[in-house]
């Protein structure tokens, strides 16, 4: 195999599209496991009448679901389901007894609350950053433009580990004049709050401010707190139907289309771009169509799209995503840890 890309030095966009393959090399379960693990933990802990309403959920919903079985569902299916639940359970179409809109809402918020408190969990535990520190280091260069789906902060402490600290910001512009590199989160992140929650149950500290409604809030001080710890963070389920409450989340997506068409190279690790997200497909198909059509015009370099992924279908996905008269992306099938391996001997 020829020699990354990654090193080379050429004027351009580099863009990184980050999916769960990356934080499941930390240790966090991928979409298909994260809800069994997240609300098994819940019915382990002093919470556990919160588990059994969402398993509730889950029977009627599933017929086939036996918590003995632990046959936990996608929860990007899950999640999808629900949305539709509540909005057919109304007035206009056919309201439930059983499962009005308040009780539905209820579930959805105990279920991102129970997978939030198990990524926290999961990022205490030490040394699971070592291969996306290692990533990040090797692959990665100030001013580059990194889109990641994932809620946990996997990211950002690598960002914060970077040699000589470039530093980062939660946005994207053309025009960015400082080496920080770009990081955007279209689905949330679990230290995002409403600044409400934060000034009414928080001390005073240190927060980072998004916007007018939006903080970064450090979790690890929430201790002196306690309060605070049944808030539930700002984010974006990966379902189809989208709402966004926050002008932030709609200008961070805005920012994924714009580094997406501006992109002269774009990596998608560990991103499957899944069926349920049909928002993000659509942004994303979007982005490629206008990023092909300035190169075309001359306005910048063709793209060159590099996927990586255990996957093979995804790899076949983003093919499709690309022109036939244009070159197909470089695909990798392997895990971020693999690839790491391969960047380390080719370096």
């Amino acid at each position: 195999m020829k020699k990354s890309v990654h090193k080379k030095e050429k004027k351009g966009r580099r863009v990184f599209i980050l999916g769960a393959g990356v934080s499941a090399s930390a240790g966090i379960a991928v979409a298909r496991d994260i809800l069994r693990t997240s609300i098994v933990q819940l019915a382990e802990s002093s919470d556990s009448e919160k588990a059994e309403r969402v398993h509730k959920l889950l029977a009627y919903l599933y017929p086939g679901f036996d918590e003995e079985l632990r046959n936990y569902p996608n929860i990007e299916d899950f999640l999808n389901l629900l949305e539709m639940a509540q909005k057919f359970n109304t007035e206009e179409f056919i309201a439930s007894k059983a499962w009005s809109e308040e009780r539905l809402e209820e579930v959805k918020q105990i279920t991102i609350k129970a997978v939030t408190e198990y990524i926290w969990e999961r990022m205490r535990e030490k040394g699971r950053q070592k291969i996306v520190d290692e990533f990040v280091r090797l692959a990665m260069k100030p001013r580059d433009t990194i889109i990641t789906f994932n809620w946990d902060l996997i990211i950002e402490r690598s960002l914060e580990n970077y040699p000589r600290n470039p530093a980062f910001e939660y946005t994207y512009s053309r025009k960015r004049k400082s080496n920080a590199f770009s990081l955007l989160k279209p689905h949330g992140s679990i230290d995002w709050f409403r600044k409400s929650v934060v000034k009414k149950l928080a001390p005073k500290t240190d927060t980072l401010h998004l916007d007018k409604e939006l903080c970064v809030f450090p979790y690890f001080s929430r201790a002196s707190s306690p309060k605070l710890l049944d808030a539930v963070p700002t984010i974006v389920p990966p379902v189809a139907a989208k709402e966004f409450n926050f002008e932030f989340l709609k200008r961070t997506w805005r920012g994924v289309y714009r580094a997406v068409s501006d992109a002269t190279e774009l990596y998608v690790i560990g991103y499957s771009l899944p069926k349920e997200d049909q928002f993000a497909r659509l942004v994303l198909r979007r982005a490629l169509r206008y990023n092909i059509i300035k190169a075309g015009r001359g306005d910048k370099e063709p793209v060159r799209l590099t996927v990586v992924n255990p996957d093979e279908a995804v790899g076949v996905t983003f093919s499709r995503l690309m022109p036939k008269d244009k070159p197909s992306p470089s695909f990798y099938q392997a895990t971020l840890e693999d690839y790491l391996n391969w960047l380390e001997e080719s370096a």
